[in-house]
Formats: C-alpha cells, structure tokens, sequence
C-alpha cells in the first residue's frame, strides 16, 4: 500500500482530474446527469478540499480515488434536516463525492483513502463526520428491505439524528430480516462497521439517480481495522 499516494488539494489541474473519475463512477457507471467537458462537478466544489489517491506505480491512471471534505454540512443539509446536531455545537466536518477506479474497489484503496480522510477532518478541528452515501437507482421499492434494516441497526441517537427533508424525503417504516443487510452496499456497511449511524428516512436524488442516506460518524467512536498507516506525502 506504500505506492498509494494521498494527496489534499485545491489544485485546478488535481481537482479536474477527480472530476473526471467522479464522471466515469457517477455518470458514466451509474447514470446521473452528465455534467460539463466530460467531469461531474457542482456548486461545492470550490469550498471544499478534495482528497485524491495517485497510485506511483501505475501513473497513467492519474487519480485512483478521490473524496470530498468540507466543513460544516452545507451539502448535506439540501437533502436532511441537520438541525439536531447543529444545536449540539459539536464541530462537524462533511465528506462526499466518494468514488474510486474500478481497478481499486475491494482492496487497500479505500481503506487508504478512509485514514487519509480522517487524518484530515482532525486537521480541520471537526468532531463529527457527516455525509450522504447511496443506494444505486432513484426508486426506493427495491431498496426498502436494507433501509428499514439499516434503521433498526444503526439509527443515529435523537442528538445525532439528521431528518430526510423536503419533497423528496422517504419515509423508512417497518421490520425487516437481518439477512435483508446483503442488500445494503458495501461502502455503507464499511462505513457502519467503522461506528457510524444513519440518520432517519431516505432521499430520492433523481439527478444523481440514486437513493441517498446521511451518515453521521462520532469520531470519538470511530472503529477502524487494523492496516497499515498512510501518510499524506503531498498537499497542494
């Protein structure tokens, strides 16, 4: 894992090129809204540091992995209602836009990319770590079994609890089976292993074609495995 290279940045060049792998995961594998010149971008982007992972011995590639931290909840806050950990005063950072390079699922990149978004967040001072992560496809029908799953396994306290808001908030009702959990993905259950809560509802996203959950990480809580340490050799 040595030749994984995390990289914080707000270079131009560096963050185009994590545009450009957000467009082929988000756009091109899973069918949100193209976006302009071949890169998936939004309004947030200029605000936020973007952690990208290089691979040394495979520079071809550019970047392999890449995720988005900034503080506060700004982008979260367009889909649930934060209001509950906003009153807590606990400083809260925010992380997004998570992809990585086909080639990288599955193995040591992530959990690179995971520490080295961790080491950063402490950086910024944030207690708590937010962000949505999503089901594939923007009809919630399929994904009702997990989610209700996921609420009775993992909801997040009162004091923590960020509400699904607005026209396009899904309520989540119900039992369902502990084998119901094969349908969540994998990022999530990694993100659920790790002590991270979901906050309550779902979040059809149309545009992104997805169905979104918030995720609310305590850091003081955080479990990660045991893999080797990265360090962030570069910032730019």
């Amino acid at each position: 894992m040595a030749h994984l290279v995390p990289v914080i940045t707000r270079d131009p060049d560096l963050v185009r090129a994590a545009q450009g792998l957000r467009h082929d995961v988000f756009v091109a594998e899973q069918g949100a809204r193209p976006g302009p010149g071949g890169l998936e971008v939004d309004a947030f982007d200029g605000g936020a540091d973007h952690l990208v992972l290089q691979d040394a011995a495979r520079p071809d590639l550019g970047v392999v992995a890449t995720t988005r931290i900034a503080r506060g909840a700004r982008y979260t806050a367009r889909e649930f209602d934060m209001g509950a950990l906003l009153r807590s005063d606990r400083p809260l950072a925010e992380m997004g836009r998570t992809c990585l390079h086909p080639d990288y699922r599955g193995g040591s990149a992530a959990f690179a990319l995971m520490q080295a978004a961790l080491d950063h967040v402490s950086t910024l001072g944030a207690e708590v770590l937010v962000g949505t992560a999503s089901f594939p496809g923007a009809h919630p029908e399929p994904h009702l079994p997990a989610l209700r799953r996921l609420a009775l396994e993992a909801l997040a306290p009162p004091a923590f609890r960020p509400v699904a808001t607005g026209p396009h908030a899904i309520t989540i009702a119900g039992a369902a089976p502990r084998a119901a959990m094969q349908g969540v993905p994998s990022l999530i259950k990694s993100y659920i292993r790790a002590g991270a809560w979901v906050g309550e509802g779902a979040w059809c996203d149309r545009a992104f074609n997805t169905v979104d959950i918030c995720i609310v990480l305590d850091l003081a809580r955080l479990r990660l495995p045991q893999v080797p340490a990265v360090r962030i050799l570069a910032q730019a």
